[in-house]
Parts: C-alpha cells; sequence; structure tokens
C-alpha cells in the first residue's frame, strides 16, 4: 500500500481578545436572529431534520449490511449527518436564547405588577385614613356653638353695622354662617370692652382694698390706747361707784341655746379643737330676742292662769276674718323656730364652702337642716345638680332622706292643724341631725347628752366624705382625656363623646328602655340622672347614667340605646327591650364590674365609663358590619346560642386581648 505523503497542519494562532469578541459577536448575531425568526417555522425545521436524521440513518444502516458497500456514499450520509447536528444545536441554542428571554419578560412583568399591587394597599391605606379624617371632619364640634351669644334682635340694634343683616338674610345675600361670624366678631369686641371695664373695677377694688386695709392699721394702733384709758378711768369709775367695762361674754349666748342646739354646739366645737378639722362652727341669731323668747317661755304658764282668773271674757262679737287669722297663726306658731341657731361652716379646695345651719323647731321639739353653698371653676349643669344644697345631704344614711319627721307626734300634730312640712322654709328633718343633737324620740323630752357624743364623729366624717366625693365626681364627669388614658394600657379608642348633660325624672321614666329599672326599683327619684352621646362612625349609642346618692358604695347604673344605619339607608333603633346585644352590653358594665387592686375613688367613674366605650367598640366590631373594621385584637367574634360578645379583656404580652367570658 502506498503511504500518503504528509501533510504540515497549518498552525492557528489563537488569540483570547479574538475569540471573546467573535463569541460576543455570534451570540449577539443569533439573539437578533431569535427576533427575526419565527419559532414555528423553527419547530418544523426541527422535526423535519430529525426526519431526515432518521432517513439518513436507516439508509446508512441498509448500506453496512450489504456487501461491498460504496465508501463513497458512507462518506456522504457522514457529511449530512454532521450537518444535520449543527443545524439541531442552532436550533437548540435559539430555542434556550427564547427562553431566556421569555423568563426576563416574565419576571419584568411580575416585577411591574408586584409594583402596582404595592402601589394599589398604599392607595387603599391612603383612602381609609382620608374617609378617617373626613369623618372626624364632619363629627367635628366647634366650640363656638357653646358660646351664650345675645339674642339675634338685640345684635341686630345695638351693632351699629347690623341695621338690615335680617333683610339680607331673607333676601339670600348672607348666609347663616356669615352672621354667625359677624356676631362672633362683635361679641368678641363686646366682651374686650367689657374685660378692660372689669379691669378698672379690679384696679379700684384694689385701691378701696388699700385703704380699708390703712384704716384697719389705724385702728389696731388706736386699741392700746383704748386699754390705756380703759386702765387710767378705773379709778374714777370707782370713787363714782359704777362698775367696770366688762367684755361681752360669748358663753352667755351659748347658755341661751335650747339643749339640743346646746349639745350640737359643744360636741362639734370640742370636736374641732381635738381632731383639728377644717371646719367652723358658730351661733347664729339675735341674742336679744332669745333672752325675751326664753322669759317668754317661762312665764307663759303663770300669764294664762292669770288671765284665766282676772280678766273677764269679752262679748263674742262676729269677725268674718278672726277664724282665718287664728288658723294661719296656730300653724305658723307650730312651726316657729328658735331665734338662734348653729352655723356649721366646712371649706374644701377649689374655694368651694358649704355652711350648714341648724335649727330647733320649738313646738315639734324637732332640730331641721338648710344647706347653703358657694363654689368657682364649676359651670356644668351636672356639677349645680351634684352640688345642689336641696339633696346634697340626702341618704347620708340608708333611708335618710329628710322629707318627713322622724317624730311620729309631728305627724298627728300637722294633721291636726292641716299643715304641710315645707322642707324649702324650715329646712330638712334628718335622722342623723337629731342624733348629734342628743334626740331620741323613744324619750323626746329629754335631750341624751351621750347619744350627741357618740354620733358626732361619724356623721361629721359621713358629710366630710360626702362633699369630697361629690367633687371628685365633677372631676370625673369633666374628664375628656379617655383616649389617652386607655391608649397607654394598649387599647385605642376612636369614639367621639359628647360632654354629659343633666336629666329630669319626668323624662327618664318616659324612656322604654329605663321603665324596667323604674319598676324593679333600681332607681328612684332621689338618684342622680345623666345623659351623654358616644359616636362611633356611623353609630351612635346613648347613655343614660344613674348615680346613687351614696355613691361610691352603690355602683353607677347605665341605660343604653344604639341607633345604627341599615342596608336600606334607614336608621335602626336597639336597646335592652328589642336587641340581645345592647342587653349584653348593659350586663357586661352593670353587672361585671371589675374591682381594680388600689383602685382610687377618684378614678372609678373614669375607669367605667373607658370600659363602657372599648365594649361598645367591641360590640361594633364584631358585629361584621363593613362600616366597623377589626381595630383590636379578638379571638372570635362571637359564641354560644346567645351570640355573645367578647367583653372581657385580658392582658398579654403582646397587648390586650378580648375573650368571651
Amino acid at each position: 500500500m502506498s503511504e500518503k505523503p504528509s501533510q504540515s497542519k497549518p498552525i492557528i494562532v489563537r488569540n483570547k481578545e479574538s475569540e471573546v469578541d467573535i463569541y460576543t459577536a455570534v451570540a449577539k448575531y443569533e439573539e437578533k436572529q431569535t427576533s427575526n425568526r419565527d419559532e414555528n417555522n423553527d419547530s418544523a425545521i426541527y422535526f423535519n431534520t430529525l426526519h431526515k436524521w432518521q432517513d439518513i440513518m436507516k439508509w446508512n444502516y441498509e448500506l453496512k449490511n450489504k456487501e461491498n458497500s460504496p465508501k463513497e456514499k458512507l462518506e456522504e450520509y457522514k457529511n449530512d449527518v454532521i450537518h444535520l447536528f449543527l443545524i439541531l444545536k442552532k436550533l437548540n441554542r435559539l430555542d434556550k436564547i427564547r427562553s431566556k428571554q421569555k423568563k426576563d419578560l416574565l419576571n419584568k412583568k411580575k416585577q411591574e405588577i408586584d409594583s402596582k399591587h404595592l402601589q394599589q394597599e398604599n392607595l387603599l391605606n391612603e383612602l381609609f385614613y382620608l374617609k378617617k379624617e373626613i369623618s372626624k371632619c364632619l363629627q367635628y364640634k366647634s366650640s363656638d356653638s357653646d358660646i351664650d351669644l345675645v339674642p339675634l334682635e338685640t345684635f341686630c340694634l345695638e351693632s351699629p353695622d347690623s341695621a338690615d343683616y335680617i333683610d339680607k338674610l331673607k333676601s339670600g345675600l348672607i348666609n347663616e354662617h356669615d352672621l354667625h361670624i359677624k356676631r362672633l366678631q362683635w361679641e368678641f369686641e363686646q366682651r374686650q370692652t367689657q374685660q378692660q371695664q372689669c379691669d378698672e373695677v379690679e384696679k379700684n377694688k384694689e385701691t378701696i382694698l388699700s385703704e380699708i386695709q390703712e384704716e384697719s392699721r389705724i385702728l389696731q394702733s388706736i386699741l392700746p390706747m383704748l386699754k390705756d384709758i380703759r386702765t387710767a378711768a378705773q379709778p374714777l369709775q370707782q370713787s363714782f361707784g359704777l362698775a367696770p367695762c366688762q367684755a361681752r361674754s360669748y358663753a352667755d349666748i351659748v347658755n341661751l341655746l335650747p339643749k339640743p342646739l346646746y349639745y350640737l354646739y359643744i360636741q362639734t366645737d370640742a370636736y374641732r379643737v381635738a381632731c383639728k378639722s377644717k371646719f367652723t362652727v358658730s351661733i347664729n341669731g339675735d341674742e336679744e330676742e332669745a333672752r325675751r323668747f326664753d322669759s317668754n317661755k317661762n312665764n307663759v304658764v303663770d300669764t294664762n292662769s292669770d288671765e284665766e282668773v282676772d280678766v273677764p271674757k269679752p262679748k263674742k262679737r262676729h269677725h268674718k276674718k278672726s277664724r282665718t287669722d287664728t288658723k294661719s297663726v296656730q300653724q305658723k306658731s307650730l312651726l316657729s323656730k328658735h331665734p338662734l341657731s348653729v352655723k356649721l361652716t366646712l371649706s374644701l379646695k377649689n374655694n368651694t364652702q358649704f355652711v350648714m345651719e341648724f335649727f330647733y323647731l320649738v313646738n315639734l321639739n324637732l332640730i331641721t337642716v338648710t344647706v347653703t353653698s358657694s363654689w368657682s371653676g364649676f359651670s356644668s349643669s351636672y356639677s349645680r345638680e351634684l352640688l345642689s344644697p336641696s339633696s346634697i345631704l340626702d341618704a347620708l344614711f340608708s333611708g335618710d332622706n329628710g322629707k318627713e319627721s322622724p317624730h311620729i307626734v309631728n305627724f298627728h300634730q300637722l294633721e291636726e292643724e292641716k299643715t304641710e312640712f315645707n322642707t324649702m322654709e324650715v329646712g330638712k328633718p334628718y335622722i342623723w341631725a337629731q342624733s348629734i343633737c342628743g334626740l331620741d324620740f323613744l324619750n323626746p323630752s329629754v335631750p341624751d347628752f351621750l347619744i350627741s357624743r357618740n354620733h358626732i364623729a361619724q356623721v361629721l366624717k359621713a358629710i366630710n366624705n360626702r362633699l369630697k366625693t361629690r367633687l371628685s365626681l365633677i372631676t370625673q364627669l369633666d374628664c375628656s382625656d379617655l383616649e389617652r388614658r386607655f391608649s397607654v394600657n394598649g387599647v385605642n379608642l376612636t369614639s367621639v363623646l359628647s360632654p354629659w348633660n343633666t336629666m329630669a325624672w319626668e323624662n327618664f321614666i318616659k324612656l322604654e328602655y329605663c321603665k324596667p329599672h323604674v319598676e324593679f326599683g333600681t332607681v328612684t327619684e332621689n338618684d342622680l340622672l345623666f345623659k351623654r352621646v358616644i359616636n362611633y362612625k356611623t353609630a351612635t349609642l346613648t347613655v343614660v347614667m344613674v348615680i346613687k346618692c351614696d355613691y361610691p358604695k352603690s355602683n353607677p347604673i347605665f341605660t343604653l340605646q344604639l341607633n345604627m344605619p341599615t342596608t336600606n339607608e334607614g336608621m335602626s333603633v336597639l336597646n335592652s327591650t328589642n336587641n340581645n346585644s345592647v342587653r349584653e352590653l348593659e350586663r357586661e358594665i352593670n353587672v361585671f364590674h371589675e374591682q381594680i387592686e388600689d383602685e382610687d375613688i377618684n378614678e372609678m367613674l373614669i375607669n367605667i365609663i373607658g370600659r363602657l366605650v372599648v365594649c361598645f367598640e367591641v360590640m361594633m366590631e364584631t358585629w361584621g358590619h363593613s362600616d366597623f373594621p377589626k381595630t383590636k385584637t379578638i379571638l372570635y367574634n362571637i359564641r354560644g346560642r346567645a351570640r355573645n360578645h367578647p367583653f372581657k379583656a385580658v392582658k398579654h404580652h403582646s397587648g390586650i386581648i378580648f375573650e368571651h367570658r
């Protein structure tokens, strides 16, 4: 065999930079081809290439099995197979490039969708915040509505620029808002003028006070001179046989007091000195009239007997008004008071002063009490109700309202004379008042000193506690930072609370949801009634609160009525008589009063009202209404056959959780 001459292979010098450039150029070219070529055509080429591959492999197999197979044909099949293989590799690279491009496009679209979704969530949160702010703006109540403006007629008469305001308002040239602003501006100017006048009066007052103090200083400097004159005049008085000048003894007035008031005076004065209490006791009345009263009382029996013996009976004469005059005189004499009275003055904080005056009804042998009070800094209607002198000492002890005399004999005396016991004129005959004056109606004619001594400390402490409790109630009713107090404890409140207002007994008994309390006797006419409104989004809760006279021994009683919108744009009125949820909310506040350890009495009512607001918001959020989304951590919305709400608040390391009882 002849050997083929060896041929020298060409030397190829490969440069890395050129390879990188060629690879980059080929990659860019194939990427460009993927965008220009059709995927379906490439798929058809792929399947056609596979069929050709199968045919060539089949032909090659048949040709190899034959004897004397031509090598040229086999070499041709080999070249065709290599060509087809290169085509398949090219199609595979194009397919991978397309897959990569589609994956990149898919990731890009996903990022765009995530960005749009995040933007949508931000817009929804902003929409919810704007709705919340709009609801706050709609529920905003300006403080100018609480200003007592002068009547419109007075404003039009006194204001120089308001002569035709009413005509302009009727003709539509100005609206009520503009007129209200003009009235406020005029009121502000008037009050500034009055303030200037008040400042001038205060300056005059200070000037007068300084003059009074100067004159008082001069008078005090005269006192030593008067004492020297008195000392120097004593020899002259003795030479003329005159009695020396004596200071007026205060004990003389005390001895003129009747026995019950005498015991009251000495016991209260002794208690004041011993316990260093901040109250004063004094005697009020005319001393000379008291002396005449005692002398007439001592001589009334002798005078009547002398008149019966010595004075002949006058002839009967007919006078039409004699019978009426005699009856009125007898009625007045039955309720006549002793000329002297004992006055007890208690001074508390905020310049609050309570004065109790004790009178002795001589013919009824009864002690009555009248109360007068003065305070500053309290202007609300409920403060006047809580500090009302006519009822502040009612039910100081159980069942003692002071409406009737505790002495049974007095009932028959008044019935005989057909006279009514008017407490507004003579005062209230409290049982405790009789006790501290030593009156025991088992033996009413003789006052007992021991009875007065045993009851004086208990009664004065009870009166002091009652006054402090009422002042604390006013402070708690004035509280307007419930949201801040409960946010510290982990509960956010968004409700808007209106101020408390007093409520008349006649209006209370007319309410359907309040009548059960009246029928069962849990609320009486002597209790204090207050009313307020709580707004939570679109729901309105009317709260009627009943405070007993012996608060805080008895907890407040709450009656509720809920107004909330319905699906047909109406309003549904729900209360304890027609809705189990409102009935359950009342039971939660009135029955399940959770006593906190070391709870301050001055915070007790605030905590109860705060629990009411929290439970009201929980009830609305667990009702399933779209207007009240959840803002608190609640395990289960409702439970049981009665569909109870989770009102019980439990402290957890993550915050406050509400669960069912």
